[in-house]
C-alpha cells in the first residue's frame, strides 16, 4: 500500500534502503561534558535503527567552539556533541554510533552547525564574552543585549573548522553531512535577509558563506562524500505577520521564495547532493517545528514541491526531501506519488514510535503510536535542563535504562482510571505478563486526553486515542479486561488485587468570585464534556485562566462560533507560561487572528481574541465582570518572542508594581474557568489508610495535576516496578 516509501534511493553514490529519512532533532545532554555521545545517544539512535529507517540525521553539531560564544557553558564544557578538532576521545563515541547503525543498514549523516548566533544564550555577555551574529543583531531572547557582527577572519576560521569536522566524521564511518542552513541559527543568519546587513567582505554575498562550506567539505572529504543542505527556502514572516508588522518588525527583510531557489543552484552547482526544506525561523518558530494545531504536510507542497518543480525545470538531479507534519503514512506516501519530493522526512512521529517505518512496511499502519504535537517532551525538556525525550513515549531518551521485562511473579494488577497514564500503565503491566484490570467511570478511555480530543485543532490527540483503543484491544486478546462504565469500590479492590495503581485524575476548580451567581459560567472540562455546547444567545464569553487549556479553548471557540468575542484574564504577567514557544507562539498567532491551522491565508478567527495579563476578576455583576489589571502589564500578543525559563536571570525585567492597578469593566454573557484542577487522590487515601498489605500507588494527576508526559512516564515507572 505504501510501497513508494520503501523504494531505493541514492543520495550522491550513496545507497540508501528507503526513502524515510529521520529528521536531525538536538541531542542536547546526551553527550558527556566535553561532547563525546553517551550510551543514551547511542541507544536512542539504534532504536530507530531497528525500525527500519533507512537514513538517520544527528542533532545539530557545533563546529565553532571558541569563535561563537553561545554554545559554550562553564569551563568550556558543553551541552551538545561534538566532532571539531582533533580529539580521539570525542571520536570513539561516535565510531561507536555509526557501527551499530550500520548493523540494521541505516546510513548516518552528522548535521554540523556554524552556530547559534543571535538565538543563542544571552548568558555569556553577562560572563563578559561578547556575543556575535552575522550583523548587528538583538538577540532572540534578550533584544537589550546587541550581538557585533563576525569578522570574515572569524567566518574563515568557521569554514575551515566545517572541513575539519567532516573528515573527522568521515573517518569515524559516518555516511555524509547535513549542513544546518535553516531555522535562523547563524548559517542561516550569515546567508539571508533580515540578519546577514553587511556591505564590505567577502560575505557581503549572502551565498558565499554556505558555498565556501560546502567546497570546503569536498575538496577534504572528497567529491563523493555526500552533503545535505537544510534551507528555509523562506522565512515566511511577511506571510505571518503581514505588511505593518513585517515592515515595523522586521525591517521588511527576509529572503524570498525566489532568492532560496537560487540559492539552492547554487549549492548544487558547489556540490550540495540533496536538499531537505521547510519553512521559518525562531521569529515564527511554529512553522519549523509545527505544532499539533497544525493539519497534515502545511506547507510540503510550498516549500518541498516548489524546489523539485524548479530542479526539474533546471534539470538539477538533487533529491529534495519533504518534511513537516508527516506522521501520517498516507500523507507521507502522497508526497512522492504525485512528485513532490524524493524522500520524506519524520522527527517526533519517530520519537514517539521508533517503529513506524517498520510498522508500515509490515502492513501495521494502525498499530503506531502517533505523535500528539505537544512538544513538551521532545523540545522543552531540554529547554529545561533535560534531554529529548516524548508525551506517549516513556522509553524515548530512556534506552538505555528503561528496559521492559518479564514479571518474577505475576500478580493481579487493577488500574483505576484509564486516562493516558492509566492506559499506559495497564498496557505495560499487561506485557510483562501481569493479570490487569482496567477500570474507567466512564464509557471513554483517555480521561484529559478525550476531553481535549473534542476539540479540532487537537486532531492529532483524536489519532493517538484511535491508536491507544488498538493497542488496549490487542492486549484483550492476551487478557486485558477493561470495564467501563465501572467505578469500583475500596473493598472489591483490597480483596481481589494484590497491586492497585490509582490514576483517578482530577475534579474541576472553580474559583470563588463575588457575585458569581449574577452570569451563567462553567468550567473547563464540564464545557468540553459537553462538546463545547454554546447557547446563541451568548456573544461575549470571558475565559478566566490564560494556562495552555484557556487560550485553546479560545482559539477552538473563535473557530467554532466566528461572531462571538472572546476576552481572557490572566493573573500571571504572560499567557501560557512554561508552554513552548513553538505552540505558545502559533497560539497566539491564531488568537491575533493572523494565522490559519493549513496555511492558508484564510484565518482561523474572525475576530481576534483579547487578553488581559497582571489582572485578575474581582467581580461578577450583572453582563459584566471586573477585572483588576496592572497598569504596566505586558502586550500578552508576541509570538515573535519567547519566555525566559524561570532559573536564567533577565536583568531586563521590570518588576510590575502590584499596587499600580487599574478597575475594568468587561461586557460578559457567559464565563469559563480555565483555572486548573485539584487532584482526585480520595480513593488511593482510603486504601492507603486501610489495612491493604499489597501494592499501591498513584500516578499522573490523582498524584499532582500535571502534564500528560508526567503521566504516562510515572504509570511505565511504576507498572515496571511491579
Amino acid at each position: 500500500m505504501y510501497k513508494e516509501l520503501f523504494s531505493p534511493l541514492k543520495i550522491g553514490k550513496l545507497n540508501l534502503k528507503n526513502r524515510i529519512v529521520m529528521a536531525p532533532m538536538g541531542n542536547i545532554n546526551m553527550a558527556d561534558p566535553i561532547g563525546r555521545p553517551l550510551q543514551k545517544m547511542i541507544s536512542y539512535f539504534e532504536e530507530r535503527a531497528k525500525g527500519g529507517t533507512g537514513l538517520i540525521i544527528s542533532g545539530l553539531v557545533p563546529v565553532s567552539f571558541g569563535i561563537d560564544p553561545t554554545i559554550s557553558e562553564d569551563n568550556d564544557t558543553t551541552y551538545f556533541p561534538r566532532i571539531d578538532g582533533s580529539s580521539r576521545t570525542r571520536m570513539s563515541g561516535w565510531r561507536d554510533l555509526v557501527s551499530i547503525l550500520h548493523s540494521y543498514d541505516s546510513k548516518f549523516f552528522i548535521q554540523l552547525t556554524a552556530g547559534l548566533g543571535r538565538v543563542g544564550s544571552p548568558e555569556c555577555a553577562l560572563k563578559l564574552k561578547l556575543p556575535k551574529s552575522a550583523s548587528f543583531n538583538r538577540n532572540f531572547y534578550l533584544p537589550a543585549i546587541p550581538h557585533f557582527p563576525f569578522t570574515d577572519m572569524a567566518i574563515k576560521k568557521i569554514v575551515k573548522s566545517f572541513g575539519q569536522s567532516a573528515i573527522n566524521a568521515k573517518v569515524c564511518g559516518a555516511d555524509g553531512i547535513h549542513l544546518h542552513g535553516h531555522e535562523g541559527y547563524l548559517m542561516d543568519q550569515l546567508t539571508s535577509l533580515p540578519w546577514n546587513r553587511r556591505k564590505f567582505g567577502r560575505y557581503k554575498n549572502r551565498f558565499q558563506f554556505a558555498i565556501d562550506i560546502v567546497k570546503e567539505i569536498k575538496n577534504i572529504c572528497g567529491k563523493d562524500f555526500p552533503v545535505i543542505y537544510r534551507v528555509d527556502l523562506t522565512q515566511g514572516l511577511e506571510f505571518t505577520y503581514g505588511k505593518e508588522i513585517f515592515q515595523k518588525r522586521f525591517m521588511g527583510m527576509e529572503r524570498t521564495i525566489e532568492e532560496g531557489l537560487e540559492f539552492c543552484k547554487e549549492l548544487y552547482k558547489a556540490g550540495v547532493d540533496a536538499f531537505d526544506v521547510d519553512k521559518g525561523c525562531y521569529d515564527n518558530w511554529f512553522f519549523p517545528h509545527p505544532p499539533a494545531y497544525f493539519k497534515d504536510m502545511p506547507y510540503v507542497e510550498e516549500m518541498a514541491g516548489s524546489l523539485k518543480k524548479f530542479f526539474e525545470k533546471e534539470n538539477i538531479k538533487a533529491p529534495v526531501i519533504a518534511v513537516g507534519k508527516l506522521g501520517n503514512p498516507e500523507a507521507a506516501s502522497d508526497v512522492l506519488k504525485n512528485n513532490t519530493a524524493d524522500m520524506i522526512m519524520l522527527g517526533r512521529p519517530l520519537l514517539a514510535d521508533p517503529y513506524w517505518p517498520e510498522k508500515v512496511r509490515t502492513g501495521k499502519a494502525d498499530q503506531i503510536v502517533h505523535c500528539i504535537g505537544d512538544q513538551d517532551a521532545c523540545i522543552q525538556s531540554f529547554i529545561l535542563g533535560g534531554h529529548p525525550c516524548c508525551s506517549i513515549n516513556p522509553y524515548a531518551g530512556f534506552e538505555d535504562v528503561k528496559i521492559l521485562k518479564p514479571a518474577d511473579k505475576i500478580k493481579n494488577v487493577a488500574v483505576v482510571g484509564a486516562g493516558p497514564g492509566g492506559c499506559e500503565a495497564a498496557i505495560t503491566a499487561a506485557k510483562r505478563g501481569h493479570r490487569v484490570t482496567l477500570f474507567e467511570k466512564g464509557k471513554n478511555i483517555g480521561g484529559q486526553f478525550y476531553l481535549a480530543s473534542k476539540m479540532e485543532i487537537k486532531h492529532d490527540v483524536k489519532i493517538y486515542l484511535n491508536n491507544l483503543e488498538n493497542r488496549l484491544k490487542a492486549l484483550q486478546e492476551q487478557g486485558l479486561e477493561i470495564k467501563l462504565n465501572t467505578k469500583p469500590s475500596k473493598e472489591e479492590l483490597i480483596s481481589s488485587f494484590d497491586s492497585i495503581i490509582c490514576a483517578t485524575g482530577v475534579k474541576p476548580l472553580v474559583l470563588n468570585i463575588e457575585g458569581l451567581e449574577n452570569i451563567p459560567y462553567t468550567d473547563s472540562r464540564t464545557f468540553l464534556e459537553k462538546n463545547l455546547e454554546l447557547d446563541e444567545k451568548y456573544k461575549k464569553i470571558t475565559i478566566i485562566g490564560g494556562g495552555i487549556v484557556g487560550c485553546e479553548l479560545a482559539c477552538e471557540m473563535g473557530a467554532k462560533y466566528k461572531d462571538i468575542e472572546i476576552t481572557i484574564i490572566e493573573m500571571e504577567k504572560d499567557l501560557m507560561k512554561g508552554v513552548v514557544q513553538a505552540n505558545r507562539g502559533m497560539l497566539l498567532w491564531l488568537m491575533m487572528g493572523l494565522g490559519s491551522t493549513d496555511n492558508s491565508k484564510n484565518p482561523l478567527i474572525k475576530n481576534p481574541v483579547k487578553a488581559y495579563t497582571s489582572s485578575k476578576a474581582v467581580e461578577v455583576r450583572q453582563n459584566s465582570v471586573l477585572i483588576e489589571a496592572n497598569k504596566k502589564r505586558k502586550d500578552p500578543f508576541t509570538p515573535w518572542h519567547t519566555l525566559i525559563p524561570e532559573n536564567i536571570h533577565n536583568p531586563f525585567d521590570k518588576k510590575l508594581n502590584i499596587s499600580d492597578t487599574e478597575k475594568i469593566e468587561i461586557d460578559t454573557d457567559f464565563i469559563i474557568f480555565a483555572t486548573g484542577a485539584l487532584s482526585e487522590n480520595s480513593l488511593y487515601s482510603e486504601i492507603s489508610n486501610s489495612d491493604f498489605k499489597g501494592d499501591i500507588f498513584t500516578i499522573g494527576d490523582s498524584r499532582e495535576p500535571a502534564s500528560g508526559w508526567q503521566a504516562i512516564t510515572s504509570a511505565n515507572d511504576v507498572a515496571r516496578f511491579i
